[in-house]
Order: structure tokens, then sequence, then C-alpha cells
């Protein structure tokens, strides 16, 4: 399938290629590049890739994201819209743009599905004075509504549209719902096919299984049972969740559970990746297997005592440089942008540690600007950061692709730093600031 458009024009200030992504699971949420398109000076691209069903898929361009479902076999012409001129720029937080479709029809899946979304907001609104009282009534509405759109929809036969429907008005009961959950198994999860490769089902079920994984994962019991370090007994145990009989389904539930409890600051990441790596073996649904996989390497990010990631990186001259050419030193790797005033007042810090520690030392600061230009233009205005050509003491470099660097180092805000062994395996992770680092350089220079 192709699609071919045009991205606004002020998109090329900021960069000159443009992404189709869709979702490898939808428990970790890992990113999987489908295609990449350069933006013509003109605005136009075009994205080819292949899909064998209907497809959640976002575009980006910059830190611009717009979603659609993409079918096998089709070629949409759209419009990548602007930004909005209010828009917040940050690095990891997406920023919502529109996309206008130039050959859609009144079949088209992303029609249709506008479509419902107008006639839901609408029933929305006219409902509010029920939904903040969570009245009773409006359950009955909400089944009257719901058969009503399922009548009209049908005739295009459309599955993904059905499913997007269905779980649209499943998840607005959850969230109204105050004691009768057992309604909601039996109406969405019992009898049900399990689609763990669907968008909509897997926001619906992370949203309904989000209050019950709370609670049990502050149990002390829980954490003893993740201490165990074995998936099988995990899943024993939580079999005493009525929901939970079906064998997927409490798969799903125990890797969900993983992913929040990997927030804990009690957490013991030896002990999930334990489990996880059995679970991408024992899972019964191949989706599960890879979700675990998926969550063992999101969660192996920059640990300690890991190697260090090889992405390569440009550095002041055009040159490629990875990390892996300053083995034998340590190094400090901080990322950073020009536009952050936290991190260009640290690297103010940064040549007096230099002077005092540059022998055993590498000083490692990654640029992810939008454009190398701008690193440069901040070194000839900051003659003070003294950075070298040659490689020795404090290497400039630049990062063309921050969601590359974002997976592979877990960059998820500027400034961040890092400390590395000589051997190339993580020593920090996150390293202490400039200004907090002193203690840990002065016993790196009592080494011999």
């Amino acid at each position: 399938m192709t699609i071919k458009g045009k991205a606004d024009t002020s998109y090329l200030l900021e960069t000159n290629k443009i992404y189709a992504y869709t979702y490898d699971d939808y428990i970790s949420y890992r990113e999987k590049e489908l295609a990449s398109s350069l933006i013509d000076a003109k605005g136009n691209f075009a994205l080819s890739f292949s899909i064998s069903q209907p497809t959640y898929i976002y575009l980006m361009a910059d830190n611009a994201k717009s979603e659609m479902i993409a079918e096998p076999n089709r070629t949409y012409d759209i419009d990548f819209l602007a930004k909005d001129s209010d828009a917040v720029n940050t690095l990891s937080i997406a920023v919502p743009v529109s996309m206008m479709f130039n050959n859609s029809d009144s079949t088209e899946i992303n029609y249709l599905m506008a479509d419902f979304s107008n006639r839901y907001e609408a029933f929305l609104e006219y409902n509010r004075p029920l939904i903040s009282t969570k009245s009773s009534f409006f359950f009955g509405r909400i089944d009257t509504m719901k058969t009503l759109c399922v009548q009209k929809y049908s005739a295009f036969n459309k599955r993904y549209l059905n499913n997007y429907i269905d779980y649209t008005f499943a998840q607005l009961e959850e969230s109204i719902t105050l004691k009768e959950n057992e309604k909601i198994v039996e109406k969405y999860f019992k009898n049900k096919t399990i689609q763990l490769g669907n968008n909509d089902y897997m926001m619906f079920f992370n949203q309904f299984f989000a209050v019950t994984i709370s609670a049990f994962m502050a149990e002390p019991q829980t954490q003893n049972e993740i201490g165990k370090q074995n998936f099988a007994s995990l899943m024993e145990y939580f079999k005493q969740i009525n929901v939970l009989a079906n064998d997927t389904i409490r798969e799903t539930f125990i890797l969900k559970s993983l992913a929040e409890y990997f927030r804990y600051p009690a957490c013991k990441v030896s002990s999930v990746l334990a489990i996880l790596d059995q679970a991408a073996t024992q899972c019964k649904a191949g989706e599960n297997r890879r979700s675990a996989e998926n969550l063992k390497k999101k969660f192996s990010v920059m640990n300690t005592g890991n190697p260090a990631p090889t992405l390569p990186f440009q550095d002041m001259d055009g040159k490629t440089i990875s990390l892996s050419d300053f083995k034998g030193k340590y190094v400090y790797l901080n990322f950073w942008t020009t536009w952050c005033s936290s991190c260009t007042q640290e690297m103010m810090m940064i040549p007096e540690l230099k002077k005092i520690y540059g022998n055993k030392i590498a000083f490692v600061s990654i640029s992810v600007d939008k454009k190398p230009e701008s690193m440069k233009n901040f070194l000839k205005k900051n003659s003070k950061l003294d950075h070298d050509k040659n490689g020795a003491g404090w290497k400039f470099l630049y990062c063309d692709n921050y969601k590359k660097a974002k997976e592979e180092f877990n960059v998820l805000t500027v400034p961040t730093y890092f400390l590395i062994d000589p051997k190339g395996n993580i020593l920090q992770s996150p390293a202490d600031k400039p200004q907090d680092i002193d203690t840990t350089f002065i016993q790196i220079k009592k080494k011999k």
C-alpha cells in the first residue's frame, strides 16, 4: 500500500523526512518503523509498505504525529497539516496534528470512523448530566446508541470498524461502572475473540485491568511471587482472579503488570527480566511472546553492566563515530539540546572537570537538536566549551535520529547523563550531573 501526499512546508525548517510507524505490540508499545520518505522542497512525499489487514499506523515528521487506519492494497492521498502555532515542542511527547484525505469516500474506513466519532461525541455531549452523576439510566441509552450504530455501519462489513465501535463503548461503560464489573466481563471478555493485535481492544484491556493491576502489584505477596523469578508460578498465582481463567488473558495481564511494576521504586529489575525471559518462550500466544521479548529489550536498555549501544553519530566534521571508538577510557556521556537552558548551564562546568580528569575520562556530548547547524553555531558562540576536533578530551557529536537514541539509550528528556567504563559497559545509568559527579571521578582518578 502507498501513502502519498504533501506535508506542510513548515516542517522543512525542522526535518526533511516523514515516517510511518505502528506498534509491534500493545503491552510494550514498542514502535515499529514501516517506511520513511524524504520530503521534497514542495512538501511532497511517498510512503510504501506491505500490510495484510487493516492496521493502525501513525505518521511522524519531526515530533508531529497524525494517526490513521491503513488498509491493504490502497493508495492514500493526504495532506499532513502544520502544527498548531501554540504547540509546545518537547523531545518525548509528540504533538498531534491533523491530516486531510484527498481521495477518501463514504465507504473508506477512516471516513467511517470519523463519522462514527462525530456521532459518539454528540451523544456524550447530550448526556453529560447523566455521565457526571453515573446514572444507571445512562446504561440503557448506551445500549440503544450502540445498537443504532451497529445497524448503521453493518452494511459496510468492516470488522475493524465494528471493533472500534464495540470497544469505544466498552471503554465508556468501564469508566462509569462502579461495582458491576462482572457485567463488563460477560459482555466484552467471556466467549469473545481475544484481539491482542488490535489497538482498540488493547486500549480497553489496559484500561479495564489498570485498577486490578495497581491493587495486586502493591501487595507484598505479589512482590514475593515476582521475587521467585518463575513465570509458571505467576501464572498459577493469578488464577485466583476469576476473569483471568483464560490462559491468554492471564498471560497478557501478567505482562501488563510487569510493565507497570517496572516503574515501582521497589522493583527488582533482575527478577522482572528473568520472568520476561521465560515468558518469551512459554507464553501460548505469539503476540504475548513478542510482547515479552519487547519488554525485555525495553527494560534492558542502559542497565548497569550491559554494553553501551553502538549507534553511530556524526562529529563536527561529519565523520561517523560510535561510543566503541572510546574504548580504553571512561566516558562521561550526556545528551543535550541548544534550546535546553539546564543543558547548556551544566555543560559550562565540564571544562573544569575535563581539566582535572581528562587524562582518564573522555567527555562526549551528543546533540539531539533538529539540525547539526544548531550545535555548530552554539559552539562557535561559546568558546569556553573548548571542543576538540581530534577526539581527545571533549567530543561533540550530533544525533540525526532522536527516536533511535530514545530507544537504544532511553533518552526521555535532556539533559541525560551516563558513565561508561573502559570496556564499553554501562557503569552508571543515569550518571550524576556535572555538579555532583566529582566523588565518582575522584575514585576513577585513583585507579591505576
